[in-house]
């Protein structure tokens, strides 16, 4: 078989959709061909698309099971659905359209709007639901969770929802309480790798460490000053300044150079 007739007939489609069916929904390369029934979701960099089946309207738990996108947790639904609001408030801050990709948002900025959702302080345990809610709703698909730096985003899962779930949406961000600006870690530029050896350095042999190390040549010319020799230049080197063509012949010093 081809890789042509592989490509646009059905076996082609049946892998994929084995694939998003077992792992949910992933993440590939750009150039990736489209599938049939699989909804793409390019990341805002172009590094790559996600794929994940286009779910009928109305799919109940039975059907997203099959289709290999399980729905939120069961576990603390309600402070799960919370989460995911005020993460939504958070990222959608162009409501006029869709909702992916959407804005980084922070977990700083997570906590003050489930404490104003709740009219009242921060508190401890508010960390350990907000956490728990995120690691579900991450590995399901509807957020993007970065736990070691504390930002979230939008999941892939959020390009299905229509016009009706965003005119939802609008409303309840318009009733939670306006985040504070995101203040983003800044990630240090990756240090280029160092440069492999040329052929001349790898083919070139290594001094061994038994190795008689010779002097130079002028050193070995040079004579010997006696014991009795003066340590000083002469007076009349001292006193004369050095002349023009001295001091454009002669590089500068560490400190001149400073």
């Amino acid at each position: 078989m081809t890789s042509e007739v592989v490509e646009n007939g059905r076996v082609y489609n049946a892998l994929w959709w084995a694939k998003v069916q077992s792992g949910g929904a992933l993440k590939v390369p750009v150039d990736t061909p489209a599938v049939a029934g699989l909804a793409r979701a390019v990341e805002p960099d172009g590094s790559g698309v996600w794929v994940l089946p286009t779910l009928p309207d109305g799919a109940g738990h039975g059907v997203l099971e099959e289709l290999g996108a399980p729905p939120v947790a069961v576990e603390m639904p309600n402070e799960t659905a919370r989460v995911l609001s005020i993460c939504v408030a958070c990222c959608w801050t162009e409501r006029d359209g869709s909702a992916w990709p959407g804005v980084v948002g922070t977990l700083a900025q997570v906590k003050a709007v489930y404490a104003g959702m709740r009219g009242r302080a921060e508190q401890s345990s508010d960390l350990t639901l907000i956490i728990g809610s995120l690691r579900r709703l991450h590995s399901t698909g509807w957020l993007l969770w970065d736990e070691k730096v504390g930002e979230v985003r939008l999941g892939p899962r959020t390009i299905t929802w229509g016009t009706s779930d965003l005119a939802t949406l609008r409303e309840i961000c318009r009733v939670l309480p306006d985040p504070p600006a995101a203040v983003l870690v800044e990630r240090a530029p990756e240090t280029p790798a160092d440069p492999l050896p040329s052929e001349d350095e790898l083919s070139s042999p290594a001094p061994s460490d038994d190795a008689p190390s010779s002097p130079p040549d002028d050193a070995l010319s040079s004579p010997v000053p006696p014991d009795d020799a003066p340590s000083s230049p002469p007076d009349d080197v001292l006193s004369s300044p050095p002349s023009e063509d001295d001091v454009l012949s002669s590089p500068p010093s560490s400190e001149e150079a400073e």
